[in-house]
C-alpha cells in the first residue's frame, strides 16, 4: 500500500463507499514537475512569438516574417556555432537551411525598420537605465567574412585578423540588449573595387572612428526609444573629447565619457567661470587636495573602496559656440594609483557614489555583450546586408533572453513558429 491509497476511505460492505470531504486536492510531484515545465515553456513561446511579431511587421510578406521566426526561434534552440545549418536544424526539413541562407543574405528586406521596432518594444518591456557604446573585435581565421582585417586585440595588444562592430547597448535591471550597429571597415574593403562589389558595400558607407561610429548610434537610434533620455557612456579615450560632449549635449542626452589621462581640460572656478588655464585630466586630478578626495565602496561586482576626485571642469578641445559645464571624475582602487580612470560627465548634480556606479556599467554589460549564446556574432559571410540581418536577428533573439530572464522562465523548446 502507498501513501496515496493508504489515505482512502475503505470500501463498505453494505453500499458504496462514502464520498471524501471537499478540500484541496495533492496531486503527485512527478505530475506537477511536468505540468509546471509544460506552463513554462508555453509561456517562454509566448515571449518570443509575441516578440517577432512585433519586430517583424515591416516585412512585407508572410514568408518573411515567418523566416525570421524560423530564424530568431533556431538562434535561441540550438547549440554551438551558429552557421545557418544548425539554425534551421530544429525544423528537421533539410530544405531550411536554404530558405534561412536567401532570407539572409539574399533577400530584400531593410534591417533599418526591425531594429528600431525593436527598440521601442524593448524600450517598453525592459526600460534602459544608460545607453553603453560597446566595441566587439571578433577573430576570423584567414580574413573570413566581410570587413575582416587586421586589428589589434584589447584584450591581449596582440594584432589578430578579426572583424570590428560598434553596438549601441541598452543597460537594464536584467542585463543589456543591443539596439543598433555598425560594421567597421576598413581601407581594404573601402578601396577595392572589387571586393566592395562582392560584398555589396553601398556608397555612403564610411571609415568611421569607434567613438565617431558609437556618437553616429545614439543620435539615430536613441529618440526612438519610448524613455526619457538615459546617460550616455562611450569610451573616448582615443578621441577628442569636447566634440563628442558637445553634439550629446546639443542633442539633450547625459552622458559619461571615458577619457584619457592626457585629454586637455580648463578647470573652472566655483561660480562656474573658467580659469584660462588647460590641464591634463591627470595633472588637474593630480591637484586635488586629499581632503577633497572621496572614499567610496566599490560598484557592485567589485570588492573594496575607490578614491575619487571630482572636479568641475570644461573640455578644452570644446567647438566653438555654448560650453557646458562637466566634471572630471577621477578614480582609483587605493592600492593602485597609477591605475586611475578618468571620465567626463555633465550629470554634475549627481553624488559621487551613483556617478561611480554608472562608470562600471560597461563592465557589467560585458558579458552580455559576447553574445555567445544567441550567436551574435556567428555571420561568416562576405555579405554586408547579410552580415547585417543576421546581427538583427541576432539582437531580437539576444533581447528575447533577457525577456526570459527578467520573468525567470526557460528558453522555448525546439518546434516551428506558430
Amino acid at each position: 500500500m502507498n501513501a496515496l491509497t493508504a489515505t482512502r476511505p475503505a470500501p463498505s460492505r453494505t453500499g458504496p463507499a462514502p464520498r471524501p470531504v471537499a478540500g484541496p486536492t495533492t496531486t503527485p510531484a512527478a505530475a506537477v514537475a511536468p505540468a509546471a515545465a509544460e506552463a513554462a515553456a508555453e509561456a517562454a513561446g509566448d515571449v518570443v512569438a509575441g516578440l517577432c511579431h512585433q519586430i517583424l511587421a515591416s516585412l512585407a510578406r508572410q514568408d518573411q516574417r515567418r523566416s525570421g521566426e524560423l530564424y530568431i526561434r533556431g538562434l535561441l534552440e540550438t547549440t554551438g556555432r551558429k552557421s545557418i545549418r544548425n539554425i534551421a536544424s530544429p525544423t528537421g526539413i533539410p530544405a531550411t537551411a536554404q530558405r534561412l541562407h536567401h532570407f539572409v543574405s539574399d533577400s530584400t528586406w531593410h534591417w533599418r525598420p526591425v531594429r528600431a521596432a525593436l527598440a521601442r518594444h524593448l524600450g517598453q518591456l525592459a526600460p534602459p537605465r544608460a545607453l553603453v557604446v560597446h566595441t566587439a573585435t571578433m577573430p576570423r581565421p584567414q580574413r573570413g567574412g566581410v570587413g575582416s582585417d587586421h586589428f589589434t586585440d584589447p584584450r591581449t595588444g596582440r594584432l589578430v585578423t578579426a572583424q570590428r562592430a560598434v553596438g549601441l547597448w541598452a543597460a537594464t535591471a536584467w542585463g543589456g540588449y543591443p539596439l543598433d550597429w555598425h560594421l567597421h571597415l576598413t581601407p581594404r574593403w573601402l578601396n577595392d573595387p572589387h571586393l566592395r562589389e562582392q560584398a555589396g558595400i553601398p556608397a555612403d558607407a564610411l571609415a568611421h572612428h569607434q567613438a565617431e561610429a558609437g556618437l553616429d548610434l545614439v543620435l539615430d537610434t536613441a529618440p526612438t526609444l519610448p524613455t526619457p533620455p538615459v546617460p550616455v557612456l562611450l569610451d573616448a579615450r582615443h578621441a577628442p573629447a569636447g566634440p563628442l560632449a558637445a553634439q550629446l549635449g546639443a542633442a539633450g542626452f547625459p552622458h559619461l565619457l571615458r577619457i584619457s589621462a592626457s585629454q586637455p581640460l580648463t578647470p573652472l572656478t566655483p561660480d562656474g567661470r573658467p580659469t584660462g588655464r588647460t590641464l591634463t585630466a591627470r595633472q588637474l586630478a593630480a591637484g586635488v587636495p586629499p581632503g577633497r578626495v572621496s572614499r567610496v565602496s566599490a560598484p557592485r561586482s567589485a570588492t573594496g573602496h575607490r578614491e575619487v576626485a571630482r572636479v568641475p571642469c570644461q573640455a578644452a578641445d570644446t567647438p566653438p559656440g555654448p560650453r557646458q559645464r562637466h566634471l572630471l571624475l577621477a578614480h582609483h582602487h587605493p592600492h593602485h594609483p597609477p591605475r586611475t580612470d578618468f571620465w567626463l560627465t555633465d550629470l554634475t548634480t549627481l553624488s559621487t557614489p551613483a556617478l561611480l556606479a554608472l562608470t562600471a556599467t560597461p563592465a557589467h554589460l560585458a558579458q552580455d555583450a559576447t553574445g555567445r549564446q544567441v550567436g551574435l556574432y556567428d555571420f561568416e559571410g562576405r555579405s554586408f546586408a547579410g552580415w547585417h540581418r543576421h546581427i538583427t536577428l541576432a539582437s531580437a533573439a539576444h533581447a528575447a533572453v533577457l525577456l526570459l530572464r527578467a520573468r525567470g522562465a526557460p528558453l522555448p523548446p525546439a518546434g516551428r513558429p506558430r
